[in-house]
């Protein structure tokens, strides 16, 4: 009922059989927290696995799907036919249409609530609202970098509760209003909050999103504040302890089997017959580089099958539960950024070297292998990436990454950065947007893959 408010309208001032009138249907404060509860609620089911999945798909950590939707999205050459990729789409606006509709009656002066609800929810409903514009933008659209001033197509901003047809905002315009969100939220939001968001899940937040763009002063500012308020934990898996890890920053939280915020990833991913791989299997590539090393121990989360035939394929176990609570910013995530950070920037290389070390001290278990204090800065940035692609696996991270180093080390697409057998800025690799799109303000993706 709530979520067809935008379609209410008074018509000659009878209430339609079977439906409720705004009016009706949300009068007080309590409503309006059961509103944003519904959109943490969407929030989760989304970013199950799901948003994630379709990152995945474009990049190269998995092998090719045998059937399916997924097919199109993992070759670049999506079309607006394509429902799956148009379903995520129009879900993730959705929930952005029941965000600004609290904003509305946060604003309009209709509905009696208290200054620390209004605070506290303008601050929760502004992060939700760029975790959403930070993936689609970076999905249906070229990345940050992909031109001089970005001022190549991103996505429809909508800041109101509006339906009507609009053209894509440039990137740069829609990084600057996911910047903008997030300050508000930083700004507004609780030092504590329960499982909801608080302040440092807002900066943790604007510190991706300021990676993404190569800004990496921005990045280390804001990694320098949050990672001393944190603790490296000895899990190997976050997925494990996601809510009482002493890494833990913001995560959506799951109670049981009916209420799984990692369904997507265990759906996906799971082993159940040791015999088999899960549906989803992974890439050789991902396979060799997480295994080299079998002092690694997280190398232990990888199997094979039917090793040697024609028929290998590999498969990995991080996923095989029933239900896992699903974390979203952690410090493992800060600590890697930050160390890309310094070493590009040249900077403080001892606290580089070290917030590396940390990460490969615990996948060791010794510091056998933590780089030495002289290392140069070129080989810290190395690690520092290859550490990403080990440490995050089927989290969406990696073509993002791609995206992001192609941008900066390979702006003119010469073919130094490639996504598997593609250029990092090929058509292709920005998703099509559905058909529901198609006016004549809106400009569609260019289709025909990638070379």
């Amino acid at each position: 009922m709530l979520f067809t408010l935008g379609s209410c309208r008074k018509w000659l001032e009878i209430t339609p059989e079977g439906q409720q009138l705004e009016s009706d249907a949300v009068k007080t404060q309590a409503d309006l927290n059961n509103i944003l509860n519904a959109c943490y609620d969407a929030m989760a089911n989304h970013y199950n696995g799901r948003v994630q999945f379709f990152n995945e798909l474009m990049g190269d950590n998995l092998e090719k799907p045998q059937s399916g939707f997924t097919v199109p999205v993992y070759q670049h050459t999506t079309n607006f036919f394509n429902s799956d990729v148009g379903g995520l789409y129009g879900d993730l606006y959705n929930v952005i249409f029941r965000l600004n509709f609290l904003l509305k009656k946060l604003d309009d002066g209709t509905i009696d609530v208290t200054a620390e609800f209004k605070t506290k929810t303008i601050g929760e409903v502004k992060y939700l609202r760029a975790m959403l514009y930070f993936d689609l933008v970076r999905i249906w659209a070229q990345p940050y970098g992909y031109s001089a001033n970005n001022t190549h197509p991103g996505v429809v901003i909508r800041k109101t509760v509006d339906t009507t047809p609009k053209a894509r905002a440039t990137v740069a315009e829609v990084y600057a209003f996911i910047l903008e969100d997030l300050n508000e939220a930083i700004a507004n939001l609780p030092a504590a909050n329960g499982n909801y968001a608080t302040m440092n899940a807002a900066k943790a937040l604007k510190a991706k999103v300021h990676f993404q763009m190569n800004d990496y002063e921005n990045v280390k500012s804001i990694c320098n504040d949050l990672i001393p308020q944190y603790q490296m934990d000895s899990t190997l898996n976050r997925f494990d302890n996601a809510l009482s890890s002493s890494e833990n920053i913001f995560s959506f939280v799951s109670t049981g089997v009916a209420d799984n915020r990692a369904a997507t990833y265990i759906n996906n991913f799971r082993i159940v017959n040791p015999s088999n791989p899960s549906p989803n299997r992974l890439s050789k590539s991902m396979y060799l580089e997480a295994t080299a090393d079998t002092a690694d121990k997280r190398s232990k989360f990888y199997l094979i099958f039917n090793a040697g035939d024609a028929s290998e394929t590999y498969g990995i176990t991080k996923f095989n539960s029933d239900f896992l609570s699903n974390p979203i910013s952690y410090l493992s995530q800060l600590k890697l950024m930050r160390a890309e950070a310094l070493a590009i920037l040249n900077s403080d290389l001892t606290t580089a070297i070290g917030d590396v070390n940390d990460i490969m001290q615990r996948a060791y278990g010794s510091s056998n292998k933590n780089l030495p204090s002289n290392t140069p800065a070129a080989d810290v940035i190395a690690m520092a990436r290859k550490q990403r692609r080990l440490e995050f696996p089927c989290e969406g991270i990696r073509v993002q990454d791609l995206k992001r180093i192609g941008a900066k080390e390979d702006p003119s697409g010469s073919g130094s950065v490639m996504i598997r057998t593609s250029k990092w800025n090929c058509p292709g690799l920005a998703l099509q947007f559905p058909v529901s799109e198609n006016t004549s303000v809106f400009e569609f993706n260019a289709e025909g893959g990638c070379e």
